[in-house]
């Protein structure tokens, strides 16, 4: 093998390894905190109409567990199911959301199963109604970005942000995400993240 055809050869490869995956998840704590954001929006987004659903559902049919799915922003979906005999306090509904290609913005999909806990009210570190939930369990992202994230945090936001993808977004962060980067704690801190992208190292 001359040397012209073993520099074609490794250029390949190397190109080829490059298209296998993106870079990894970078920013931190805040980078973290963008990428559990973005996980968390089209549930945030969908979840009013999915609990109608859902209650819908199981009445119509004398169960007491349902399940509805709705498209992510730009792709995939992600589908979740809920048991009505565990409603917590104020009115708290626990899903199990499965993410199949979830794409929020463009760029990158989430594949995985996250349990969340879920509410509308008053957030006092925000000062105005907020949804606040809590988000455990652990998904891939791949794209642009190929890493995890892998989640025991509660997350609130203004009511608008689940629908944002671009600007400056608060979140009200108390537990831990962790990615490749390492382990992120959080207690009860307000961040300002910027919605519709994914930092990279």
């Amino acid at each position: 093998m001359n040397r012209l055809t073993r520099l074609m050869v490794l250029s390949a490869m190397t190109l080829g390894l490059v298209a296998c995956g993106g870079a990894k998840l970078g920013g931190g704590k805040e980078g973290a905190a963008q990428a559990a954001f973005q996980a968390s929006q089209p549930v945030g987004r969908n979840s009013n109409k999915s609990a109608d659903a859902l209650v819908r559902q199981a009445l119509a049919s004398g169960a007491l567990t349902a399940s509805v799915s709705y498209k992510c922003h730009t792709s995939g979906e992600v589908s979740w199911s809920v048991d009505l005999t565990n409603v917590g306090q104020n009115g708290t509904l626990s899903y199990d959301v499965n993410y199949d290609g979830c794409n929020e913005d463009g760029k990158n999909e989430y594949n995985g199963k996250m349990a969340y806990a879920m509410r509308f009210a008053i957030d006092p570190t925000l000062q105005r109604f907020a949804f606040i939930t809590t988000m455990k369990g652990k998904l891939s992202i791949e794209g642009e970005i190929s890493d995890y994230i892998e989640a025991d945090v509660a997350l609130s936001m203004e009511l608008t942000a689940t629908s944002a993808h671009s600007g400056n977004v608060s979140l009200v962060l108390d537990g831990t995400i962790k990615t490749s980067e390492g382990s992120h704690v959080y207690t009860k801190e307000t961040l300002s993240i910027t919605a519709g992208e994914l930092p990279k190292t």
